[in-house]
């Protein structure tokens, strides 16, 4: 019975170490799995590339930091990116972290730059704003599959309150009488999710990336963009490329 009892004893022993050292592996890796994850679902909803440098998360002081967030520009467009992101910090609320859904208290964005590049079709940040309504790229709902299947039951985001700060839109695109950079008006979504039970991850970031695009092009009129649209072809000289005229109009819905 003793032999029994010790090899019995021995077994949970095991299987302790065996739980324990899992454990230790998922929460050593979540800042890597969650940079993973932010750059599958951010690049399947804007159909262009989304990069992380780093992610950092203390799930004991219910605090995280993503640095490095990039949003690159759709083909056909030279500039390498069309939004950079300062550093975000993140307030989880713990009790919520095991369950579904997970509810982040504040998500706040220092000083974002937007880089708004003109082309014969419009601009980077109408490709990008087509690619999230899923006219282009992969639409919200194929990426939000996609995140369910590879994991089971699909986790869901409730954001009380995300806020960017400090912005600065910049025209890619030369143009005379035009500035090139101008501040962007503050972004605050609150009460994500909280409605519908949660939010997926791609509907969290159509929301923001739509927001984003939509300041950017209301700062762009600021620049005295929407001056030039009328006679933007005359007054270029050839300075901007072809087809700027009409995607100005686009822009300004002109």
């Amino acid at each position: 019975m003793r032999k029994v009892a010790i090899i019995g004893g021995g077994a949970a022993a095991v299987v302790l170490a065996l739980v324990v050292g899992i454990a230790v592996f998922v929460f050593s890796s979540l800042d890597s799995l969650v940079k993973t994850a932010i750059e599958k679902v951010g690049s399947e909803v804007a159909g262009v590339p989304v990069t992380v440098s780093e992610v950092k998360i203390s799930l004991s002081d219910g605090k995280a930091s993503i640095k490095g967030l990039a949003v690159g520009n759709p083909k056909g467009f030279t500039t390498p990116k069309a939004m950079s992101f300062g550093e975000i910090a993140v307030a989880i609320d713990t009790g919520s972290v095991t369950g579904n859904p997970v509810v982040i208290k504040d998500i706040t964005v220092a000083s974002p730059e937007i880089t708004v590049e003109l082309g014969e079709k419009g601009s980077n940040l109408d490709v990008i704003q087509a690619n999230i309504a899923g006219k282009g790229g992969k639409s919200g709902g194929e990426a939000s599959s996609s995140s369910s299947s590879s994991g089971g039951e699909e986790k869901k985001l409730v954001i009380d309150r995300l806020a960017l700060t400090n912005g600065t839109v910049r025209l890619a695109t030369a143009l005379p009488d035009v500035q090139s950079s101008a501040k962007m008006g503050d972004i605050v979504l609150t009460g994500i999710g909280r409605k519908s039970g949660g939010a997926s991850a791609s509907e969290v970031a159509e929301q923001l990336l739509d927001a984003v695009a939509k300041s950017a092009v209301k700062s762009a009129k600021n620049l005295g963009v929407g001056n030039l649209v009328d006679g933007v072809a005359k007054k270029a000289g050839g300075v901007v490329p072809s087809g700027t005229s009409d995607a100005l109009k686009g822009m300004f819905g002109k």
